[in-house]
């Protein structure tokens, strides 16, 4: 049954809410649907939270009776979303902006010169490509914006208005960013202490900025491909599974094919799965023989059944009839209609299990797994598995912390028009205690990846 939930995992469904654009009504539709379809709320919105939700849900129904601009009622919505820390529930905007223009005077300008660099106000570049003038700007939400001065991109003119900032505590604020002509949302703190702007590519003019430290590859002349095997030495191999994604299963079912004689041949084996994220279990089930020294627990998941729910599920497996097998189907069917006439119940995707295999492979004799932040979804199932084996130590940084709640489904909204993607299903591993969201999977063995030696360092404390 595990499938069931990685097969859904990697599909969405669309569910069309139409409201007219009023920001009031816009936010409080929002919030009716998710209290009644999305399944983090019975555990984010608890006796000691109610009270923390009642009064930022208040909050926010004050400001959006008073907004009128489109970006800011979104800007209002995305932070309902962020309440509940769930990466998961996302917004996703087709708003298409209306360009912004703010002539400035010379007076101004001559102000901006003489802030200090503490200060937010001032004189920014990006790239040799936009110089701004960042002036305080009372309107709406907005408590800054960034006005073109100087731009060698076509699309941008001088005058109009490339960025906000809008004020969501002490040196906190909410970028809202109209770069690509379109609404795209980020937190920033400026202070002494933090510059968030210049994370961002904009600094004051003569400033050197900070430059992150670079990720160094596993190898000098690290191969293109997302997926190969290579033989470190005469009993180490390293072995690149850069995505679990169902559509390069074949092309990582050949690699481990072509490479299965020089895989077991190794006394150790280095599984390198960075920046891996939903995918299936196909995969992690070919890999599972060398991991597993003993039986390993996987923990199900449920779904949350409400008729909006059960009504997108219905409707995505009846697109995907002929492309799958239909007792496959059938039997996501038979999970899904459990729901049926229920409103908020939570129904199982499948039990628990106790994985057996045959028994354990002799060689590889020791298992190293690589991890950064970018593994989630399966890559984290797949860590969660791994741990289980008395053969596996996992190197790396935290894994992103994104497992606990999957399946998303889509509302969409018009006027302005955005979607959100919520999640449907939840593993039973929260209530037990064990959840990853926000926290990751920990490495038993820190590293830094900004350090040539990383892959070294690695194969020596295996």
């Amino acid at each position: 049954m595990k499938a069931i939930a990685v097969l859904l995992l990697l599909l969405c469904n669309t569910v069309v809410y139409a409201q007219e654009c009023d920001c009031r009504k816009k936010f409080d539709s929002v919030q009716v649907y998710l209290r009644k379809n999305y399944v983090g709320f019975i555990d984010k919105v608890t006796p000691v939270t109610q009270q923390t939700y009642t009064a930022m849900v208040a909050k926010l129904q004050l400001q959006a009776a008073t907004i009128r601009s489109a970006t800011h009622c979104l800007l209002l919505v995305n932070r309902y979303l962020r309440f509940f820390k769930d990466q998961h529930l996302a917004l996703h905007i087709g708003y298409i902006p209306v360009t912004e223009k703010i002539a400035l005077t010379q007076s101004q300008l001559d102000q901006l010169q003489k802030q200090p660099v503490t200060a937010v106000a001032g004189i920014y570049e990006a790239d040799h490509l936009y110089k701004i003038a960042l002036v305080k700007n009372l309107r709406g939400l907005r408590s800054y914006a960034a006005v073109i001065l100087e731009s060698t991109v076509p699309e941008w003119k001088p005058g109009e208005v490339i960025f906000e900032l809008a004020g969501s505590g002490t040196d906190k604020f909410d970028l809202i960013s109209y770069q690509q002509h379109q609404v795209n949302f980020d937190t920033v703190t400026i202070s002494k202490q933090r510059d968030g702007l210049s994370a961002l590519g904009w600094q004051r003019p003569g400033s050197t900025g900070r430059t992150a430290a670079r990720e160094m590859p596993a190898f000098g002349e690290m191969p293109s491909a997302a997926f190969f095997f290579r033989q470190m030495n005469d009993s180490t191999g390293y072995l690149r599974i850069g995505s679990f994604d169902a559509a390069n299963y074949y092309q990582t079912d050949s690699v481990l094919n072509a490479n299965d004689e020089y895989i077991r041949k190794n006394t150790n084996l280095v599984i390198d799965i960075r920046d891996n994220g939903a995918g299936t279990d196909k995969l992690t089930e070919r890999l599972r023989p060398l991991l597993y020294t003993q039986p390993v627990r996987i923990i199900g998941a449920d779904f949350y059944a409400t008729p909006d729910n059960i009504k997108s599920w219905s409707r995505l497996l009846d697109e995907q009839v002929g492309k799958v097998p239909d007792d496959y189907l059938e039997q996501l069917r038979n999970m899904i209609h459990q729901g049926d006439g229920l409103q908020g119940r939570l129904v199982s995707m499948g039990p628990d299990e106790n994985m057996i295999l045959p028994s354990p492979l002799p060689i590889p004799a020791k298992v190293a797994v690589i991890i950064n932040g970018k593994c989630n979804n399966t890559a984290e199932q797949f860590l969660l598995e791994a741990l289980q084996s008395k053969k596996v130590k996992v190197f790396g940084a935290p894994s992103a912390g994104a497992l606990d709640y999957a399946n998303v489904n889509v509302v969409k909204y018009s006027g302005p028009d955005f979607s959100i993607e919520y999640p449907v299903s939840r593993s039973r591993r929260v209530a037990m205690g064990q959840g990853i969201d926000n926290k990751g999977v920990q490495p038993e063995v820190k590293l830094d990846f900004s350090n040539p030696g990383w892959l070294e360092e690695v194969v020596k404390k295996l």
